[in-house]
């Protein structure tokens, strides 16, 4: 029996992190560009809410973001994993976490989330600078995540195609079949 942790799940954090800074960007160069105030203010709060979500998904999954951007994948937990095994994909994502760094980054975004507000006009200026970091950070872990994840399910597809060929009936298995009576009107 294999108990596996899906790799979807741990990244779906990640992914909304880089997501959220994608469109805090967007309603920001908005922003910046907008002669009209009413639409200023719409942009300035799209801004803010999208900042808010990466603040969020930052604090709750820095363990993760830091971890790939080093390239280190998360470890698929089986019955047959080894307890070595396990030990040292901690230990590589333990090391990959720099608190100076991890705290730089939080810096940055309670930095940029104070001086987004719909009261006063932000000097995005001053702001260049923080706003290109938080960006190259996103960017570095998007990069990294759609590679482990093309990576993954690509092993995923291999591994399942050549179950499939050493063993068609346990293949077919994972199509269910309606039940009875109209399992000759399907196979037929």
């Amino acid at each position: 029996m294999t108990l596996e942790i899906m790799t979807e799940t741990p990244f779906k954090g990640v992914i909304e992190f880089y997501h959220a800074i994608e469109r805090f960007e967007r309603y920001c160069s908005m922003c910046k560009n907008s002669v009209d105030k009413d639409k200023k203010v719409s942009y300035i709060l799209g801004a803010i809410k999208n900042l808010d979500i990466a603040y969020s998904e930052y604090l709750e999954n820095f363990p993760l973001i830091f971890p790939t951007r080093e390239g280190i994948k998360p470890i698929f937990l089986s019955l047959e994993t080894k307890t070595e095994e396990l030990k040292e994909s901690f230990e590589a994502q333990l090391r990959s976490l720099d608190k100076d760094e991890i705290n730089k980054y939080l810096i940055l975004l309670n930095k940029i989330k104070h001086n987004c507000t719909v009261e006063k006009p932000c000097e995005y200026e001053e702001l260049v600078g923080d706003i290109g970091k938080l960006r190259e950070l996103a960017r570095d872990v998007k990069e990294v995540t759609e590679k482990l994840y093309l990576e993954d399910f690509l092993d995923l597809t291999k591994k399942r195609l050549k179950e499939a060929a050493e063993d068609p009936e346990k293949f077919k298995s994972m199509f269910p079949l309606p039940p009875k009576p109209l399992e000759m009107e399907y196979r037929g």
